[in-house]
């Protein structure tokens, strides 16, 4: 039997430490064994390659499954991981990581995680996934002791984790009185999971379609465990290229008797606006030399958890980060079936909510040319400002 207490500032750099020397030693000097993995899928997948390595203590890449293009077989080559091109070639190993679109996108992956979770693999699945084949996974998995997994990925980053610690604190403190999301379709079942984990889960759930769809937003009014939920949904995309060209990605205002928390985007800035009642005489008459405490509050405060995000820091670090998080989850499951069983019911929530606001939402319109393919700075942006003002 192992007790581990920690607290104070240095509680999370101790938990750490001790967690990853029992990856290495093990409890009481057993050796644990890594999990010997294979990730399937090369384009999205090579995050997960990516976040495994940051990860060598648990896990070991055994293999690589795609169609075999030159790109895929360039990128093994350049990780120094054999690539196989057939199901039935790959090498033993413990989890499988699908990392290609599901059936209801038109993908192998939901097959795939089948035939793993069949041959007693356990299966993490990269999100959006239907309910009905996350119910047949989740069934298959049972059969064999083995964990399906569902990874809905953005909730994990640096950012938005932060921000979910923020606002458990709240609830918990303070309660949730409201809760407002705005997305593109892209990045709707995950901005539906980051809701759900605001309000500590789904059910009972409620959907309703608010009037006809605007230029941009189609609204969908929610009820999440009997919290107010608003989503504002931009519901096109570009059908050439559906992965660009989206008005938002994850932005959220959670509403409490505290104040409002904001989170501005994915990997935006996160900013606290407090009520701070105005201070007023004993006559009610407002003056600021009345109360000094409330006069000198800072009336909103920002944190900025990764600074000049782009492109090549997203690939190359900050969702690679996320894996990695996503990764000690994923083995905490595979550990504990009563762990795995209580997400599991959550994610099928998830499932039949995000596939009931499709429903709702229906067909995505195109976007067409409303998007510029130009980048537009800030710098460039107060040129054009300072021109029209007449500077």
């Amino acid at each position: 039997m192992i007790g581990v207490v920690l607290t104070g500032p240095w509680s999370a750099v101790l938990w750490n430490a001790w967690f990853w020397k029992v990856c290495s030693e093990g409890f009481g000097g057993v050796q644990v064994s890594k999990l010997r993995a294979v990730v399937c899928g090369t384009t999205f997948g090579r995050l997960y390659v990516a976040g495994l390595r940051l990860r060598p203590l648990s896990y070991e890449l055994v293999g690589m499954l795609s169609r075999g293009s030159e790109q895929s077989r360039d990128f093994a080559r350049r990780q120094g991981v054999p690539l196989y091109t057939d199901i039935e070639d790959l090498p033993g190993h413990d989890v499988s990581f699908v990392v290609v679109r599901s059936g209801v996108m038109g993908g192998e992956g939901t097959r795939l995680a089948q035939r793993f979770l069949a041959a007693g693999k356990h299966v993490v699945m990269e999100h959006p996934v239907h309910r009905s084949d996350a119910v047949s996974c989740y069934r298959e998995a049972a059969g064999s002791g083995r964990a399906f997994i569902v990874n809905s990925f953005y909730r994990h980053s640096s950012t938005i984790r932060t921000y979910l610690k923020l606002v458990e604190a709240l609830r918990v403190q303070y309660g949730i009185i409201h809760v407002q999301a705005e997305c593109s379709i892209h990045f709707l079942f995950s901005m539906i999971d980051i809701v759900g984990r605001t309000t500590g889960g789904f059910t009972p759930w409620s959907l309703d379609l608010q009037g006809g769809e605007s230029e941009v937003f189609t609204t969908i009014l929610a009820s999440f465990r009997d919290v107010p939920v608003s989503f504002r949904v931009v519901n096109r995309m570009n059908p050439s290229n559906p992965d660009d060209f989206a008005h938002a990605g994850h932005r959220i205002s959670v509403f409490t008797s505290a104040g409002t928390l904001v989170l501005t985007e994915t990997d935006g800035k996160i900013i606290w606006h407090p009520n701070i009642v105005s201070p007023r005489t004993g006559q009610g008459v407002l003056d600021v030399d009345a109360d000094e405490r409330m006069s000198s509050a800072v009336l909103h405060e920002e944190l900025t958890v990764e600074t000049n995000v782009t492109r090549r820091s997203l690939f190359e670090l900050v969702w690679p980060d996320a894996v990695a998080e996503f990764l000690d989850e994923a083995l905490r499951q595979m550990n504990h079936p009563t762990e795995r069983a209580h997400e599991a019911e959550y994610t099928l929530a998830l499932c039949s909510v995000w596939a009931q606001m499709g429903g709702l939402l229906g067909s995505s319109r195109e976007l067409g040319s409303q998007m510029s393919p130009d980048h537009l700075s800030l710098a460039r942006l107060m040129e054009y400002a300072s021109v029209g003002a007449g500077g």
